[in-house]
């Protein structure tokens, strides 16, 4: 399991509101890439979109308001 937080605030003083767009771009890049990766390994890769925000967020010791995950992402063996 891959998790990915953001503090938007970190982005926002350069790029204003633009910076949610941007993160959401990156976002993007770094989910792509976790699938490339993972088929280079001959592995499996599964974008997690629905997850309890609350609890995420709790369990890995973020605030939820100025850090908050923004992409989960598992990685495992492909079936035969």
């Amino acid at each position: 399991m891959f998790a990915w937080s953001t503090i938007p605030y970190r982005s926002e003083w350069k790029y204003d509101i633009s910076a949610h767009k941007k993160i959401l771009i990156d976002i993007g890049h770094v989910s792509q890439n976790l699938y490339l990766a993972s088929e280079s390994i001959d592995a499996g890769a599964c974008a997690i979109g629905i997850y309890d925000q609350n609890l995420i967020d709790e369990v890995l010791g973020l605030d939820g308001d100025e850090e908050f995950i923004i992409f989960l992402g598992a990685v495992g063996k492909k079936r035969k």
